[in-house]
C-alpha cells in the first residue's frame, strides 16, 4: 500500500513498437497517488499507446510500469484488472445495456 504523495503509477524507460515500428521512446512518468493526469496531444503521438501499454494489450519492448509498487509489464492483458486498472476507449459503449459505470 503506498501513502499519500507517493507514487501510484511509475513507468519508466517505456519503449514500444508495432511491428517494426517504434511508437514509444523511453516514456517515463511519474503518477503520485491523488493526483489527475490528463494525456492529450496530436493523432499519432502516443496517448491511446501508452494506455493499452499500462493495460498490457501493446508490449513492451523495455522499460517497467509499476502501480503501487506492483510490476505490470509483461503481465497478461486479463490479469492487469485484477492489479486495479481498466481501459474504455473513448466514446465507446462496451456492452450497450450496462450502465457507465457497470461498463
Amino acid at each position: 500500500m503506498t501513502e499519500a504523495g507517493s507514487k501510484a503509477l511509475a513507468i519508466s524507460g517505456l519503449d514500444c513498437f508495432y511491428g517494426e515500428v517504434q511508437v514509444l521512446y523511453g516514456l517515463d512518468l511519474v503518477l503520485n497517488k491523488g493526483e489527475v493526469l490528463c494525456l492529450f496531444g496530436r493523432n499519432g503521438a502516443g496517448k491511446t499507446t501508452t494506455l493499452k501499454a499500462i493495460m498490457g494489450l501493446v508490449p513492451a519492448a523495455a522499460g517497467s510500469i509499476r502501480l503501487d509498487g506492483t510490476e505490470l509489464t509483461g503481465l497478461a492483458a486479463h490479469d492487469v484488472p485484477k492489479a486495479g486498472v481498466a481501459y474504455v476507449p473513448q466514446g465507446r459503449r462496451l456492452f450497450a445495456e450496462m450502465t457507465v459505470a457497470e461498463n
